[in-house]
């Protein structure tokens, strides 16, 4: 697998898509047609090919009005798809709003699955504003910035995603900005240490 960098595009080549990938690009299909997004946390180290195992995939979106959630509700279900929470849209809608996340995975598989949040604060923000194109085998990913990936992942603190962080600083040393993960490190509150 190599890393390379074409502009403000990563492009993933000699890797080819997973049936995670699949499942996630699938969905991405059908929520583009209605909102941007930003993938964060621990799948954007499976993307650049960590092998462990995850239950769900995290996405950020922008607001939106109800209107707008009811079309992206009823297209999802009407392409096979299920929400995990028991509500209504109206009601998953009021989860999202209350800044909590919904679920959504493929009718009656409840492993992968899809966790949708509104974007809620400044770190959310900077994710999204400042998404990277990550390009594998043809199909495209919205991601984290690593940088802030990588220091969110520190601060989180967990065994998993201490060893998320240090694999994607490993494996995208080459396109990654040490300086400014010491800079998110510092506004998290976490020590940051390349040894």
């Amino acid at each position: 697998m190599t890393i390379e960098k074409k502009g403000e595009r990563l492009l993933i080549q000699n890797r080819h898509l997973s049936q995670l990938d699949l499942f996630v690009s699938r969905v991405l299909y059908t929520l583009t047609k209605y909102s941007p997004y930003v993938i964060v946390s621990g799948y954007v180290a499976i993307l650049f090919g960590r092998s462990r195992s995850t239950e769900d995939i995290d996405i950020l979106i922008p607001y939106c009005d109800l209107s707008l959630f009811h079309t992206i509700h009823d297209t999802f279900i009407e392409d096979g798809y299920e929400f995990l929470n028991a509500e209504d849209a109206s009601g998953l809608y009021s989860i999202l709003a209350s800044g909590s996340a919904i679920r959504l995975c493929q009718k009656d598989s409840f492993i992968p699955n899809i966790e949708i949040k509104f974007i809620k604060n400044e770190s959310d923000e900077y994710s999204f504003t400042n998404r990277i194109e990550l390009i594998i085998d043809g199909k495209n990913f919205w991601i984290s910035p690593l940088e802030i990936q990588i220091a969110f992942k520190f601060w989180l603190g967990s065994e998993k995603d201490i060893e998320d962080a240090i694999f994607i600083r490993e494996v995208c040393r080459d396109v990654i900005d040490e300086d400014l993960i010491r800079e998110f490190c510092l506004s998290f509150g976490v020590k940051y240490e390349t040894s």
